[in-house]
């Protein structure tokens, strides 16, 4: 065998053998302190309804952003909201008019609360509004922004 095969076997046996992990749990670690449910109040009118459903999808995603953690009906904060308006507007129209129409706008209005317990400890209104643009935004545009306002107030950013 010449010289560089022999370096190049002695280099591949002995380098990966020169890294390792280890890790030891002393304690059970448990977060109680800072866990929140998410419980949708919108009313049963059918499009309030898929609007409240999107905008729980769209609040879980944003809770990875703040200090709090998903939790089930045993949290120990509740984040109660319910969607009052929903209006999808045209998107076709928001594209068309460059965001100058105002009957093309998308609207979603949200009431939203925090709850310790039972103690209410914030309540917020939040509107948010699509309105035009270059590609006219869509609808999950107005529930992200939406979860992102409220994700700001349980940091406390407002």
């Amino acid at each position: 065998m010449n010289l560089t095969c022999k370096i190049l076997l002695v280099l591949l046996l002995a380098l990966p053998a020169c890294s390792g992990v280890d890790s030891v749990t002393k304690k059970r670690w448990s977060n109680s302190e800072n866990t929140i449910s998410i419980v949708d109040m919108t009313s049963r009118d059918f499009r309030l309804m898929d609007a409240g459903s999107k905008l729980q999808g769209a609040v879980e995603e944003q809770l990875q952003f703040t200090g709090y953690v998903l939790a089930g009906k045993n949290s120990r904060y509740h984040l109660k909201f319910k969607v009052l308006e929903f209006d999808e507007g045209s998107r076709m129209a928001r594209i068309a008019t460059m965001g100058i129409s105002d009957s093309a706008k998308g609207e979603l209005r949200v009431k939203a609360a925090l709850y310790d317990g039972g103690d209410m400890v914030g309540a917020w209104e939040v509107d948010s509004w699509v309105s035009g643009g270059i590609t006219g935004g869509s609808d999950q545009d107005l529930f992200d922004s939406a979860a992102m306002e409220i994700a700001d107030h349980l940091r406390g950013d407002f």
